[in-house]
């Protein structure tokens, strides 16, 4: 007679299912590795919303500046040049010069960085642009900030108000600061032409020129979300010198 030794099964006696407590402790902390992965998914959205958001404030004011900046460079600009004659002092329009070269800065205006030289939330300025020596009413300019807004204006413009101005900044953005500031450290210095005591000094009846650099400083935030603010600022030469006679 044979005996046949069935062979043991090794997991027998050892296979069984998962415990109450385990199933729980493993919700646990399945949910707490889920909850950790979503807070952090969670900032990483926020954040280039966040972003997506000041560059586009960013943009909307950089877009601004350069609007104010590509303007104010040309004030001053007349063609005074006599045709057929030497370049010489006596030989400028001077007058014209005068006329077209004045920046005026007005509106609310204090000195608030204690430099001395005050700076002002509008701007006003000329350019001779069809070229023909007189200061026509539309070639008059101006900026400035109107509540939450940029103006300009293109029609006999002034700080004192006036008819023409028109908003250059849309909905989206809300300006909450514009100021102009004539740098101190432009320049008025007497030319030597032989009028005066020529010492560099300009006093009344002599020719002077100006070389100017306005301050402008821009801040504004999102319409939508006031605490997206940018702040830019911009320091920008007049191209064109100020020649004219001292009253």
């Amino acid at each position: 007679m044979s005996i046949i030794v069935k062979p043991q099964n090794p997991l027998r006696g050892r296979a069984r299912g998962i415990g109450l407590a385990e199933l729980l402790i493993g919700l646990a902390v399945g949910s707490l590795i889920v909850a950790g992965a979503l807070t952090v998914f969670a900032k990483i959205s926020f954040s280039g919303l966040e972003n997506v958001r000041m560059v586009r404030l960013t943009e909307q004011l950089r877009t601004n500046l350069g609007v104010i900046r590509r303007d104010l460079q040309r004030a001053g600009y007349v063609d005074a040049w006599e045709t057929g004659v030497a370049t010489e002092i006596s030989h400028l329009k001077l007058a014209e010069m005068g006329v077209f070269g004045t920046v005026s800065l007005g509106g609310t205006c204090a000195d608030g960085d204690g430099d001395g030289a005050n700076e002002c939330d509008c701007i006003s300025y000329s350019y001779d642009r069809d070229r023909d020596f007189v200061q026509d009413p539309d070639e008059i300019f101006a900026f400035r900030l109107n509540g939450t807004e940029i103006e300009r204006d293109t029609l006999d413009a002034t700080c004192a108000g006036g008819a023409g101005w028109q908003a250059v900044t849309d909905d989206e953005v809300n300006i909450e600061v514009l100021t102009f500031e004539l740098d101190p450290g432009s320049t008025i210095t007497e030319l030597d032409d032989g009028v005066g005591n020529d010492d560099g000094i300009c006093e009344s009846g002599e020719v002077c020129l100006a070389r100017r650099k306005i301050n402008v400083v821009l801040e504004g935030s999102l319409a939508a979300d006031s605490d997206f603010t940018v702040r830019l600022r911009d320091d920008i030469k007049v191209k064109n010198d100020h020649y004219y006679t001292m009253p």
